[in-house]
């Protein structure tokens, strides 16, 4: 009687840490926000860096706290809610460019995103950051607060 106390005891000892080990996959969404349609003319000189591929520009009047606009090539630009993904309702939850230029990061819980796909890819937040829909037309880039993920 003892032993199969004992087996069972040790059994949901095991079971409560592996469940304790789990992501907490809970937190506040990003509220979500609706703007005007931002039209950004590529040939001016402030827009220069969206010319070329991987370059990027935080785009400030748009969005909860601003956009990331990146260029992945000539016809597909990527358009992220600077308003991380973790705990985005805290005071300094801001995603900015990574001083590598390689990738984006909040400073504040320092999770990390890919520009790429604005995916986490370390840190806290298990969300990808807000995308928001883009249309290139000629030399003309439009961001709208359609939300894409």
């Amino acid at each position: 009687m003892k032993s199969i106390r004992t087996k069972i005891l040790l059994f949901l000892a095991l079971a409560l840490q592996f469940t304790g080990c789990e992501p907490q996959l809970t937190d506040d969404p990003i509220p979500l926000v609706t703007f005007t349609d931002q039209v950004l003319n590529l040939g001016f000189p402030e827009y220069s860096a969206l010319r070329l591929d991987g370059g990027f520009k935080m785009i400030n009047n748009i969005g909860i706290r601003g956009v990331i606009v990146y260029r992945v090539n000539s016809t597909t630009f990527r358009a992220y809610e600077r308003n991380c993904s973790y705990h985005p309702n805290e005071a300094g939850a801001t995603v900015n460019i990574h001083s590598s230029n390689l990738f984006m990061q909040d400073f504040t819980c320092n999770s990390t995103f890919s520009l790429e796909e604005g995916q986490p890819t370390g840190g806290p937040a298990w969300r990808p950051l807000r995308q928001y829909h883009t249309d290139v037309i000629g030399g003309t880039l439009t961001i709208t607060s359609d939300v894409i993920n």
